[in-house]
């Protein structure tokens, strides 16, 4: 099964180790929010286990940080899933909280959003708690990569009222944008307390190590989604390989994993440049080491991606076999209301 597939990767594991308490302030956040709500709902919550990636990825952040750090990543699974909607009927409902959404974080004024939609109001405040004592310069690049996921979440949802089959190269593409990866390492500087110059952020350098990276986090969540995508019935890479190359399922997962190596190899190479990078930019020695630990975040995120992966119970064969689209209501907000079992 994919999600008991092993992928070599030379990338320590590490756990929060404040995971236990985190998870239980993370989902009174989400009541709090309306987010879940009713026994049924809460549970089948607690057992996907979505905001436990924060512990794989954020393993050094504590307190209000990670408190921070869960409730994002529980708030991007419940976005993800308000776009699932049943085989020929459209998620207006997504596209209307995403348009509210960039709204507010282009334009925040109460007037722009409706912040009774339970989506909304959490975005804004984890909106709020993560722009507090991050400059003007990092929030405005937070702000355009946070809009940049949400409007690939809209071309997603366009491409796929089209019908039309895509290549394996244009599914990477747009997955780059709705992986949510480039904000969440954006988190990283935020819960790390540090910023890296916003000139080097945008550095050929950097931006080759976060594609790697985000095509790394991308080609693992595929192989272990692929369970849990077949019995929703949604578009998953390895299948597109699969159509695209006319080879196996498991031709098709061997060359997937290939190429997650490739793309970490590949990463570990840009890595080494790191210090030559540094030292012709003539940085002093606090500015060099905020570069290293941004590098040493997109490392943390792939060993954290595929580790969650193969614990958590989103992609778990009991999930897949036990949901379906018609399902996945009772775990985010549809129609804008409180969830209910």
């Amino acid at each position: 099964m994919p999600q008991n597939i092993t992928i070599k990767l030379p990338i320590p594991s590490r756990l929060n180790t404040g995971l236990a308490t985190a998870r239980e302030r993370n989902l009174e956040w989400m009541r709090r929010h309306n987010l879940v709500s009713g026994h049924e709902a809460i549970h089948r919550y607690m057992f996907s286990a979505v905001a436990d990636l924060a512990a794989y990825s954020y393993p050094d952040a504590e307190g209000a940080d990670l408190d921070l750090a869960f409730d994002t990543m529980g708030w991007f699974f419940l976005f993800d899933d308000l776009f699932d909607v049943p085989e020929g009927r459209e998620a207006d409902v997504a596209v209307d909280v995403c348009q509210q959404l960039i709204a507010l974080v282009t334009q925040p004024s109460p007037r722009e959003t409706n912040r009774d939609a339970p989506l909304v109001g959490a975005f804004a405040d984890i909106w709020r708690r993560a722009t507090t004592g991050m400059s003007h310069e990092w929030q405005q690049r937070a702000a355009h990569n946070w809009v940049d996921y949400l409007t690939g979440n809209l071309t997603e949802e366009i491409d796929r009222r089209t019908w039309i089959p895509q290549d394996f190269a244009t599914r990477m593409r747009v997955g780059h944008r709705t992986l949510g990866l480039i904000p969440s390492l954006d988190l990283a500087e935020r819960v790390g307390h540090f910023e890296i110059p916003q000139i080097i952020w945008h550095s050929s350098q950097l931006e080759s190590m976060r594609r790697a990276a985000v095509d790394s986090v991308k080609l693992i969540n595929e192989v272990m989604s692929l369970e849990n995508d077949d019995a929703r019935g949604d578009p998953n890479l390895v299948r597109c390989l699969m159509r695209q190359s006319n080879c196996s399922r498991e031709e098709a997962i061997r060359v997937t994993v290939s190429l997650i190596q490739t793309k970490v190899g590949q990463l570990f190479d840009q890595m080494k440049l790191i210090p030559l990078f540094c030292a012709r930019l003539g940085l002093k020695s606090t500015e060099s080491e905020k570069v290293q630990r941004y590098a040493s975040a997109l490392f943390t995120w792939i060993r954290g991606s595929y580790d969650w992966s193969r614990s958590n119970g989103r992609y778990s064969p009991r999930t897949a076999s036990a949901l379906s689209p018609n399902m996945t209501g009772q775990l985010h907000p549809a129609n804008l209301t409180t969830v209910s079992p």
